[in-house]
């Protein structure tokens, strides 16, 4: 089909030179694809350079603790991804002797891997001819056939896999899964498609009808709800505490500053700001600082709500007791020991805020 001829084409002319396509390492794929959730290439690019330079094959990560780990993959979020990274890394060494495994069924069987990272690693990394279905995948396939039916209903997804799976050409997996995507990217962009230079535009239904712009179909989203939330630095000399949330909590595992919601009616003052912050400590730690100083504020965007952490810095007498509401582990660090400790994206950014003395 002229179709498939085509994209191949401009695949061969127009690929990105990304890092894990020099190779098609199994073990490199697989990294880039778990990156590749919910993110950006161009912002997991740093990422997963500096992923593959701290662990450089599958066996180096098996071997490294979790700390480490945790701490290399510091700012792309969703940690529960690294851990599965690590756990199954060590999977493959006992299980494969170290060799990542090039059956679907067993990719697939990989903790953290589900139907399209599975798909992706089987195609991409051993040409296997299994369908991949992205955002990028669902917006191509939508404009050239006028699928009316809403993308963000999960049912209506096995409409575009099934066409997906047909389009593939045999033993062109690894390039036309990859093509697809890559025109959604480049060129099939949800905003200002570049509709002319599009090498399958003939194959367009709904660029002939001039309804481009129309798809792909999205069913009404829900309004996700502002929330406000603070977190406090407190200075002990030149010590900071920092607190380690408890595995099976959000971000379990992770390192933070004391934080706390303050109200889902975002949009508070300053001086409710203050004051919710202050009735916080004192709920959270039996404690009150003489001097709260408001530094930096830093926005969150979670699936259901948006959020807006202010940051606090408040000093504390070295005589000072704390009664801990929770028995999280704390430690007192100098800013120069953050580098040992793994944080969320947010709190990564507070420790920027705090020059090491």
């Amino acid at each position: 089909m002229s179709l498939q001829k085509n994209l191949l084409k401009w695949f061969q002319k127009n690929a990105r030179p990304l890092p894990w396509r020099k190779r098609y390492d199994p073990y490199e794929v697989w990294v880039s694809e778990i990156m590749l959730q919910q993110t950006q290439v161009e912002t997991m690019l740093p990422y997963f350079e500096r992923w593959v330079k701290t662990f450089p094959t599958l066996q180096s990560l098996a071997k490294s603790p979790e700390k480490k780990v945790l701490k290399c993959w510091e700012g792309l979020g969703y940690y529960s991804r690294a851990r599965n990274l690590h756990f199954s890394a060590k999977e493959i060494v006992r299980k494969y002797g170290g060799v990542f495994p090039s059956d679907y069924e067993a990719i697939r069987a990989l903790k953290g891997v589900g139907r399209y990272t599975a798909g992706a690693i089987a195609s991409i990394a051993f040409n296997r001819e299994r369908p991949i279905v992205d955002g990028n995948v669902l917006r191509v396939l939508s404009r050239v056939y006028s699928i009316g039916k809403p993308i963000d209903v999960e049912k209506n997804k096995e409409t575009f896999w099934t066409i997906e799976e047909n389009l593939i050409p045999r033993g062109q997996a690894r390039f036309f899964n990859q093509a697809v995507m890559e025109l959604g990217a480049l060129v099939c962009a949800s905003k200002n498609p570049q509709c002319l230079v599009c090498p399958i535009q003939s194959d367009c239904t709904a660029f002939r009808k001039n309804r481009v712009l129309d798809y792909p179909v999205r069913s009404r989203r829900k309004t996700r709800v502002k929330v406000d939330a603070s977190a406090v630095l407190f200075f002990k000399k030149d010590k900071v505490l920092i607190r380690k949330r408890p595995l099976g909590e959000i971000m379990g595992g992770l390192w933070e500053f004391p934080e706390w919601k303050l109200a889902k009616d975002a949009g508070l003052d300053p001086g409710e700001i203050r004051k919710r912050t202050l009735i916080g400590l004192r709920s959270e730690f039996g404690f009150e600082p003489e001097k709260l100083k408001p530094l930096a504020t830093i926005k969150r965007n979670y699936t259901h709500h948006l959020e807006t952490l202010h940051i606090f810095s408040a000093p504390v007498p070295e005589a000072a007791v704390f009664t801990l509401k929770n028995d999280w582990p704390s430690r007192w660090i100098t800013p120069r020991e953050f580098l040992l400790y793994p944080f969320s994206s947010a709190h990564s950014k507070i420790t920027k805020l705090i020059k090491p003395t």
